[in-house]
């Protein structure tokens, strides 16, 4: 029977006495996770997971020497170092498995797995404390093990365990926790030598932390409230202490943020929100009030990534705004009222609120993102979890009811896991992860524009304007500036697919109008430039855009070309190894070079480069044509033949003279232009040829 007696541990207490619980507790945790992560190893990028991972060549990890690590700790753009310690992690990953997608989910998974373990390790510690022992110790462990697995399982962490990126937000939380930890055990132990160690340890971890993610400055204050709470316990003597030493930090704090932070520019970032300075604040305790609501009913169709949330203008409109504010201020009483005889209960609400206070408060930042309650929710299931254990005692002389209660609490438990593990499933592509959203979310424009992207990545051009057009005429972006982009994707479809140069010209201004950082735009305007044949004006948009990105590779490359278009070709050539330079992985410029070469007679150097370019294209027509011609004019009939043979290979039934115009129908813009006349006639002597030898 399950009783207070017993601490309601089904006697696990008795089969796994000291080390054994925490070894049940490590183990279950972890049999529990991996059947709910398993088929998240092989979730595709996401996202925000390009600019920040796959496109970032800060985090292309080739040494472990130290200029190539403290390279890695710097923003993908700005030059500013940012979240170092989430950047090098990405970049270990490369630097063992590249984009192998599999090595960066292992990471995450156990990420999640050592937070929850951790988590578990802190809870119960903690309800061993003198100020809650007596209330919670019988049920301590199951109290803390219960706890962290609604935690550990709850489908609102998806997107923080399976979401690649949202590395920053769970590695930030193991730090968090890690550091909360150690304090613990170093304010609890009476040997000076561990009270150092591990209050080290913590420090060691708060600065891990933050280097992770920048909500962590609030650990500070949640280790003071864990202090005041629950190891000193609140009396009108420790409320007095506590002032004397928190309101002169707190204006140090206030001082030294006022001093290093520039406010115009921070609210600057409102600009390019569809909302207030007003309207966030009012908005976010009805966002609070939802994430609350999702902790306790994650059902599948309440989760996606980007979520839709009606703008709260005033106190009355909608409506659930001033009941939302009403609840939060109750909640926040509730746990100042009851923090001398429920301590822990009043952490747990503090907790909460205390640590969504960054990302929910005046910084303009989007307004909903389920991956903000990592942190924040570590706690949330503590009472919940203390409510499930008094039903089960309060029920334990009816066993059909006990037993039913049990049956209900597990089947919670399961089924929060079950839809954790579907979700997972939208992660495999991303045309997965937006068709759902944008099936939740059918008025907003970025899912759509998302969706749009997909499409194209698949080759799907058509549905991919379909999803770029809806995104354009519902007109609702959660940040103004993806509107250009949206314009920019439109435009985009109009060169590449459509060839109507004028039209994309026109979409691709009218991006650069909204978001005239979008570089992007620029390039692609400089394209359709030069495929409509104004070179001169091509020229000067790319100049133009290089005052602005002077270390982007594309801009070098396009600069490049139209220099080797206007026969300019020394200056072509430097364009191109300094497009190589910055990018070796941008093998179009080794185009540029092979054929500003050969423009110059070196012949031999133009070999070099093409040859290059084929290594990594072997299939490409332009680059095997460009040989042919090289090889034609020198002395290495072998190399000629072999290249022949390739193109054999790959011409199938087509005629010589309509394989070569193919080069000029496929590469819209090529470096070198066969011509069909010239290449069929070296490729027919050199066959003649070799019938004769």
């Amino acid at each position: 029977m399950i009783t207070k007696s017993d601490g309601f541990d089904l006697n696990i207490g008795r089969r796994f006495p000291d080390g054994r619980r925490y070894t049940f507790a490590a183990i279950a945790l972890f049999v529990f996770l991996i059947i709910i992560y398993a088929n998240s190893f092989h979730g595709a990028w996401q996202f925000d997971d390009r600019p920040n991972i796959v496109e970032n060549k800060n985090i292309t990890l080739k040494t472990l020497d130290w200029p190539d690590i403290k390279k890695t700790f710097y923003a993908p753009e700005g030059g500013r170092i940012s979240r170092p310690l989430s950047y090098l992690s990405f970049a270990l990953n490369y630097y063992f498995g590249k984009f192998d997608v599999v090595g960066y989910h292992i990471v995450n998974f156990i990420i999640h797995y050592l937070s929850s373990v951790l988590l578990f390790l802190f809870a119960y510690n903690t309800l061993g404390l003198p100020t809650v022992r007596d209330r919670y110790s019988p049920a301590s462990y199951s109290i803390a093990l219960l706890a962290t697995f609604f935690w550990a399982t709850s489908p609102v962490q998806v997107t923080a365990v399976t979401y690649i990126v949202q590395r920053m937000a769970s590695m930030a939380a193991l730090f968090y926790i890690m550091a909360m930890y150690f304090y613990l055990k170093g304010r609890t132990t009476d040997r000076t030598w561990k009270q150092v160690l591990f209050l080290g340890l913590c420090a060691l971890s708060a600065a891990f932390s933050l280097a992770t993610k920048e909500n962590a400055i609030m650990l500070p204050v949640s280790i003071w409230l864990y202090d005041l709470l629950l190891i000193q316990g609140v009396t009108r003597e420790t409320i007095i202490k506590n002032a004397k030493l928190l309101i002169p930090a707190l204006l140090v704090l206030l001082v030294v943020g006022l001093l290093y932070t520039d406010i115009s520019t921070l609210m600057a970032g409102y600009t390019n929100r569809p909302f207030t300075l007003t309207e966030r604040l009012l908005t976010e305790p009805r966002v609070i009030i939802f994430y609350i609501t999702l902790l306790l009913y994650p059902i599948s169709s309440r989760l996606t990534l980007i979520h839709d949330m009606e703008l709260s203008s005033s106190f009355f409109t909608p409506w659930s705004t001033l009941p939302a504010i009403a609840i939060i201020i109750a909640l926040l009483l509730l746990a100042g009222y009851v923090s001398r005889k429920r301590p822990l209960i009043s952490f747990c609400i503090f907790f909460f609120f205390l640590n969504h206070l960054i990302e929910s408060s005046f910084i303009p930042l989007e307004l909903v993102y389920e991956h903000r309650n990592y942190i924040p929710s570590m706690f949330f299931f503590v009472p919940v979890a203390i409510v499930m254990l008094y039903v089960i005692d309060y029920f334990s002389y009816t066993k059909a009811i006990q037993f039913t209660m049990v049956s209900v609490f597990a089947f919670l438990l399961s089924a929060q896991g079950h839809t954790g593990s579907i979700r997972n499933t939208l992660f495999e592509h991303p045309l997965f992860l937006w068709s759902d959203n944008v099936k939740k979310t059918p008025t907003l424009s970025r899912p759509y524009n998302n969706l749009g992207a997909a499409y194209w990545d698949l080759g799907l051009h058509d549905e991919a304007y379909e999803s770029y057009s809806k995104a354009l005429s519902l007109n609702r972006q959660t940040n103004l500036l993806n509107r250009g982009v949206n314009l920019y994707n439109l435009g985009v479809y109009h060169l590449y697919v459509k060839g109507e140069y004028d039209k994309a010209l026109d979409l691709f201004r009218s991006a650069l109008e909204t978001y005239p950082g979008y570089w992007p735009a620029y390039h692609d305007t400089a394209i359709c430039l030069i495929l409509k044949g104004d070179l001169c004006e091509a020229g000067k948009t790319t100049v133009a855009a290089l005052s602005s990105w002077p270390d982007n590779a594309f801009f070098h490359h396009t600069m490049g070309f139209v220099l080797l278009k206007t026969g300019q070709y020394d200056q072509a050539i430097k364009e191109a190894r300094r497009a190589l330079s910055i990018d070796p992985d941008l093998h179009n410029a080794l185009c540029v070079l092979g054929e500003a070469f050969r423009r110059k007679g070196n012949d031999r150097v133009a070999t070099v480069y093409w040859k290059r370019y084929l290594e990594e294209n072997p299939n490409d027509l332009e680059g095997n044509f460009a040989l042919i011609k090289l090889y034609s004019r020198g002395s290495d009939q072998d190399a000629l033949s072999l290249t022949i043979g390739r193109l054999i290979c790959m011409k199938g039934s087509a005629g010589w003279h309509e394989f070569v115009g193919q080069v000029l129908r496929d590469t819209k813009i090529p470096a070198y232009t066969p011509d069909p006349e010239e290449i069929a006639s070296i490729i027919t002597d050199n066959l003649n040829d070799s019938l004769h030898r």
